[in-house]
């Protein structure tokens, strides 16, 4: 690697961290702050709590992060003459914004990877931590429909993956073909495993003196292959939190049962498209700095450039939440805006090639 790339890479990566660590302690505080009489007594659940406010911090501060960081490194270097200096020795535009680049892209790719992760669980932890003191949440009263079968559940914890008092129905074309009641169920093996079960099967033909119903009991039973416990979940509660991975399986699993995959669709193209924001206006941004800072008031620039980078950032959050709630479609409200910054950013490195 050049000199010149380590030197600037490594300016903007100390920027990086200490814009970042600023922002997180800022977000921690003002929770803490804000929340001071919900958080629990026990010391320990107290740390817990600040270490699951800083991961859900992260959320928010790190594309902002990655953007201020260019803009606070590449002023310094305008500020001390470096960046024209640069420039006279014969190094173009596109190659000096490589490291920065480079940095920001790997931190993002870094990001949509925990994003695969529980991580993506950090705020549903901290929320249930403030409520209940506890990280799992334990869901009541589920009615859904999953491959033509409707089930009820009495109780699910998402977290040791178990339910108590489990019934599944059986209906084809409107009429009830079997109900399987089990007292608990695990699961495992992609599969749910329902203990204590009594199936009741509905004869084909109801009829004076014909068969009557026939009820058999189970120790166990396999049954609802795919039916993740997380899938419950986030079936049953719009606001909870998921990961990339549940998001694809949500929408999987629910795909032909008529329900509304807005909010899977758009949660989906938020974790794993939306972070290459930052990257991106990175690339965008440096292209319309000042070379030198004779000509200009670096501080009102600089404070321009952050404004518009909170407007462009404000404007991606708006139309999320538009696509979230059924508004306009997530792939007009998530995807094409960064398909469009995508472009700009490709149409000014070749314009300066």
């Amino acid at each position: 690697m050049n000199l010149y790339a380590r030197y600037v890479g490594w300016l903007y990566f100390k920027s990086f961290f200490v814009i970042f660590l600023a922002l997180i302690f800022f977000y921690v505080g003002i929770d803490i702050l804000t929340n001071l009489k919900d958080m629990p007594t026990s010391a320990n659940l107290r740390l817990l709590y600040f270490s699951l406010t800083s991961l859900t911090a992260v959320n928010y501060v790190l594309p902002l992060s990655l953007i201020f960081a260019l803009i606070v490194s590449k002023f310094s270097m305008i500020r001390n003459n470096e960046l024209v200096s640069f420039y006279a020795l014969g190094i173009s535009k596109n190659t000096l914004i490589k490291p920065p680049f480079i940095i920001a892209l790997v931190i993002t790719l870094m990001y949509v990877g925990l994003n695969f992760t529980p991580f993506a669980y950090s705020y549903e932890f901290q929320r249930n931590l403030m409520k209940t003191s506890q990280i799992s949440r334990v869901s009541s009263d589920i009615f859904l429909k999953f491959e033509g079968k409707f089930i009820y559940i009495k109780e699910l914890n998402p977290v040791t993956a178990t339910v108590k008092d489990i019934r599944i129905f059986d209906v084809s074309n409107g009429k009830l073909l079997s109900a399987t009641f089990g007292n608990e169920a695990s699961f495992s093996d992609n599969k749910w495993l329902l203990k204590d079960v009594n199936v009741t099967t509905m004869p084909e033909i109801v009829k004076l003196g014909a068969k009557g119903l026939d009820i058999r009991h189970f120790d166990t039973l396999e049954s609802l292959e795919g039916f993740k416990p997380k899938t419950i979940e986030n079936a049953y509660q719009a606001s909870s939190s998921i990961s990339i991975l549940d998001a694809l399986d949500f929408i999987f699993a629910f795909e032909k049962e008529g329900v509304g995959l807005n909010a899977a669709k758009t949660t989906l193209y938020n974790l794993a498209f939306s972070p290459f924001f930052a990257p991106l206006m990175v690339f965008i941004i440096y292209y319309f700095l000042p070379v030198t800072g004779r000509f200009f008031n670096l501080a009102l620039a600089s404070f321009v450039f952050i404004i518009v980078t909170l407007c462009v950032w404000g404007a991606l959050f708006v139309l999320m939440r538009f696509a979230h709630n059924g508004v306009i479609l997530p792939e007009l409200g998530v995807l094409l805006p960064i398909v469009c910054i995508f472009g700009v950013a490709l149409y000014l490195y070749f314009k300066h090639r």
